[in-house]
This record gives C-alpha cells, sequence and structure tokens, in this order.
C-alpha cells in the first residue's frame, strides 16, 4: 500500500470523525473500498476556508483513484472477452425487441405463456429457462418479440450464463424488470439493478448529456462548466490519471462524475426499460406493490399484473408498445383501402422515413407529394411535404413525378 502523505497538509481543527475516517481510508488497500473510504473522508472534511487546500489534494486523489479503477475494468473486461464472440444473441424479429429480466422463478415464463403461443416449461426451480428464449406477442397489427432470459443472481456478469443473457439485454429495444410481489422487493431490485450496471447497461438514461470529442491538439477543452454536479478539478485530473492530452468534453446536461466515466466509454449501452410486477394475486401483493412504487416509480413506469387471474395482460402488452418508442404508418393508393399490415417507424419520423420504406427512387427520388388521412384530426386530409412528421395510425399516400 502506499504511505499517505496528505495528512502533512491537515488543518489542525478537524473533527474527531474525520480523524478516524481518514485512518480507515489510509489502511484500507483494496481499490474500490479506498474511493468508498475517501468519498466519505470528504464528506466530513471541514468546511472553513483552512481546510480548503487539504480538500483539494483529496478531490484530485480521488479522480487518480478513480481514473485507475476504470483502468482496471477496462482490462478485466478485455480479459473476459477475449477468445470469443458473446453467444447467446437472439435476433431481432417484429416491431420491437423487448428482453425480460428477473431473479429465478419471478413469473418470467408464465407471462410470456399468458400473451403468446409459446409454451415455456414452468417451475419451481432454480434456471427453469436456460437460456435467452424468444417469442411472439402479438398486439392488434404488429408482432413484439419477448424474450426471457436466465435468471439474474449476484455475479452474473461474470457467468457463462449471465454474460450470454446481459449480451442480449443490451442490444434490445426495451428492457422489462420483472419483480415478483410474493417476495421481498429490495433483494430483487438490488440484485437486477447491480447486475445491469456492472455490464455496462444504463437504464433510462440520457446519452446526450454529455458530448466527448478527442482531437488532435488543443489540450483540454471543457464546456458547459455549469452543468457539472461536482468539482470540475476532480474532471481535469481524471483525464490526466487516464493520460488523455486532447479532447473536448461538453455537458450538455447536468451531469456527474459517473456520467461522464460513461461517456467515454464505447461499451456502454443506453436501454429503456420499465418494470412488470408479477403475482399481483399473491397475498402481500398490495403493500409490496406501493412499496415498489415509492421507491422506483420516480424511475421507471410500473405495470402490475397478475398471469394467474388474467389481470392488467392488455395493458401491459400496450405498455411494451410504448417503450418501443415507435409509430405505425399505413399506406395507401388513391380509390383503394389502405393496407393492413404498418410500416413501423421510430417515433419522430417523418414523410421521407416512410418514402424510403415504400420505394426510395419512386417516392423519395421522384416524389411529387403525400397526403395523410387522421380520422382523429381536425384536418382530415392534408397535403404535405417529405420533412413534415408522422403520426401513429396515419395513413399516408405517396405521388411521384
Amino acid at each position: 500500500m502506499e504511505s499517505v502523505i496528505e495528512c502533512e497538509s491537515l488543518p489542525t481543527n478537524v473533527t474527531p470523525e474525520f480523524d478516524r475516517q481518514r485512518l480507515i481510508y489510509e489502511e484500507t488497500e483494496d481499490l474500490a473500498q479506498r474511493i468508498v473510504e475517501l468519498e466519505k473522508l470528504l464528506s466530513l472534511a471541514p468546511r472553513h476556508k483552512g481546510a480548503e487546500r487539504m480538500k483539494g489534494d483529496y478531490r484530485k486523489k480521488l479522480a487518480t483513484l478513480k481514473a485507475q479503477l476504470d483502468k482496471k475494468r477496462d482490462l478485466d473486461r478485455a480479459r473476459r472477452s477475449s477468445g470469443s464472440a458473446e453467444e447467446g444473441v437472439v435476433r431481432k424479429e417484429g416491431a420491437g425487441q423487448i428482453c425480460l429480466i428477473g431473479i429465478t422463478n419471478c413469473g418470467k415464463s408464465t407471462l410470456i405463456n399468458a400473451v403468446t403461443n409459446a409454451e415455456f416449461d414452468v417451475g419451481n426451480y432454480p434456471f427453469t429457462t436456460p437460456i435467452p428464449t424468444p417469442a411472439m406477442l402479438i398486439l392488434e397489427d404488429i408482432n413484439i418479440q419477448l424474450v426471457e432470459l436466465p435468471g439474474v443472481f449476484n455475479g452474473s456478469h461474470e457467468a457463462g450464463i449471465g454474460r450470454q443473457a446481459l449480451a442480449v439485454a443490451r442490444n434490445s429495444d426495451c428492457i422489462a424488470l420483472v419483480v415478483d410481489l410474493s417476495q421481498d422487493i429490495e433483494p430483487q431490485m438490488s440484485i437486477i439493478l447491480k447486475e445491469l450496471d456492472a455490464a455496462r447497461i444504463r437504464l433510462n438514461k440520457e446519452k446526450s448529456a454529455i458530448r466527448i470529442e478527442r482531437v488532435g491538439l488543443g489540450g483540454h477543452m471543457i464546456y458547459g462548466i455549469q452543468n457539472y454536479q461536482g468539482d470540475i478539478e476532480e474532471v481535469k485530473e481524471y483525464l490526466i490519471a487516464r493520460k488523455i492530452t486532447n479532447i473536448i468534453v461538453r455537458f450538455q446536461k447536468p451531469s456527474t462524475f459517473d456520467q461522464l466515466v460513461d461517456a467515454m466509454d464505447s461499451s456502454v449501452a443506453y436501454v429503456r426499460a420499465m418494470i412488470i410486477a408479477t403475482k399481483g394475486d399473491s397475498e402481500g401483493s398490495e403493500t409490496r406493490f406501493k412499496e415498489l412504487e415509492e421507491k422506483y416509480s420516480h424511475r421507471f413506469d410500473i405495470v402490475p399484473i397478475s398471469a394467474e387471474n388474467d389481470e392488467n395482460l392488455d395493458g401491459m402488452s400496450w405498455s411494451f408498445y410504448e417503450h418501443l418508442d415507435i409509430l405505425r404508418v399505413y399506406t395507401k393508393i388513391p380509390g383503394k383501402k389502405s393496407e393492413v399490415k404498418p410500416i413501423v417507424l421510430p417515433e419522430g419520423s417523418i414523410v421521407e422515413d416512410a418514402a424510403r420504406k415504400v420505394h426510395k427512387e419512386l417516392f423519395v427520388e421522384r416524389f411529387r407529394a403525400a397526403v395523410i388521412l387522421r380520422a382523429n384530426d381536425k384536418i382530415k386530409r392534408r397535403t404535405v411535404g417529405l420533412n413534415y412528421p408522422l403520426q401513429d395510425g396515419d395513413i399516408l399516400q405517396l405521388a411521384h413525378r
């Protein structure tokens, strides 16, 4: 363990709690725990002006330790993944792919059997589903692919079966956290969130909060400092510790140090997520559901169901659809009925996106006009251009030159 010299600049009027925590920090050898103890130490530091130099030294040390831990984790991930690509990838089909993840026997198989034609094994023994397994949910005129992942457990991200499952989850369009209301809530959520986080999967977080650009010259150029929720010096020290000499960092929205680390890591996946609360018919389920709402409704949409009693399965299916951020557009030839099968597009799409799917040469390069029919709009029929935004359920007629 390295010798500690920071104490030379300690102010004389530190509290006994600070002094005790300083000794704990200095005697801790594990890198990750050392960071935790140093963060505790900084929270106990005196707030007067005479302590500023000491706190500055500790903040620099904290940034350096975090950079060392980040580098160590990069090396560990590289070692684990060397030699072969991740197995267990499930090819996407339908309008979108939703992965169901939860502890073993939380009701994933029963849920899927209830809303699809699948007949997954249901048992009260661990790991009834040993590999990621897909099934198709038919919702009106589209198909949504549901993928049941093997039960998650402490250390899943380091085990073969867990790595395969989490590799599927990170590439999915949405992750549904399945929580069993017949069991305690917190242990389940703790395991699920910890394993997803360890696999570098970030749920319902914005990728655009921080923008990183590697450049050839210019040193450390940091913009939007007012959006950084912390001491900007730790950002500079982190970049120095990672031996990054030329970079542009833009804090575009309120951001934390952890978000900066994620923004600099290309392996981090940002995925939409929701919670499905199963076994709503079990004893004590109402109380546990209220606890789930109190603790997690600020972060996730939560849908309660009972597959056993066929309760709210339709609501769950439409919630899946809403979390895919897609819309349906029905093409129509003048004088004929609109197509039964829709074109499925990402939310925010415009007429040009639909035209490209129909026939790029005819309806984009030779585009003349488009007519949108909306039954529930004040204006039932409107002529529009390629840049006009689409809505779910639009009927679209395309004309070319």
